[in-house]
């Protein structure tokens, strides 16, 4: 696989994704944040976007969503319960990783571990992260985990020229957790999920004295 070209056709097609203004649902929104979805393009479930705005550096967001082991996302997304890096590509901006979730909706959603192919990339517009899943024999399945899909999926701090003070954050998720589990209930899921992710970011940012006003 070249892994490369295939994470740079991820990373342009997520852009594509966050610039299409029609089609999208509006499924929770708050002054904060709004999350809405779509019909995914790549599979058989919805394509979910969330959106806020912190007044907080591009860069300094990025830092706390960024999947990495060593990273602030490990210490305030309690969804997360594990982070590590299987392999780097090419760095610093092309690697393997494989994340394990925390059970969801009262255990309704066991664990499940994700392998991801994760490019980064830093632009003029924004910072992002881009992802989609792969098949990757030297990680088996963790255990008591359900293996899950990403199909592409990313994270991008969009950057506002006129206040280096100020970021846009768009979360573009479609994942396939398999497993046995009535459609209705992922779907009722994710965008509960998205909007703590939105909320506990915004609470470790003040916390940690990062949002400047």
């Amino acid at each position: 696989m070249d892994f490369r070209k295939k994470a740079e056709e991820v990373a342009d097609r997520l852009q594509r994704y966050y610039k299409m203004t029609e089609g999208w649902t509006s499924s929770k929104k708050s002054k904060n944040f709004e999350i809405s979805y779509r019909q995914s393009e790549e599979f058989s479930g919805h394509l979910y976007k969330g959106e806020a705005i912190y007044n907080c550096p591009p860069k300094t967001v990025f830092d706390y969503v960024e999947p990495l082991p060593d990273g602030p996302r490990a210490k305030w997304d309690t969804n997360m319960k594990k982070i590590e890096i299987l392999k780097w590509i090419e760095k610093p901006d092309l690697r393997i990783n494989r994340a394990c979730t925390a059970s969801a909706m009262l255990g309704l959603i066991s664990p499940r571990d994700f392998v991801d192919l994760i490019l980064i990339r830093d632009t003029e517009e924004c910072l992002s992260t881009n992802a989609i899943s792969i098949d990757y024999p030297e990680c088996p399945e963790a255990k008591d985990h359900v293996r899950g899909w990403n199909w592409s999926c990313g994270m991008i701090c969009v950057k506002y020229p006129e206040d280096p003070n100020k970021c846009k954050l768009v979360s573009l998720i479609q994942p396939d957790i398999k497993g046995m589990l009535p459609k209705n209930v992922v779907e009722a899921a994710i965008p509960g999920s998205m909007t703590e992710f939105f909320t506990k970011l915004e609470e470790q940012l003040k916390k940690d004295g990062k949002i400047t006003s």
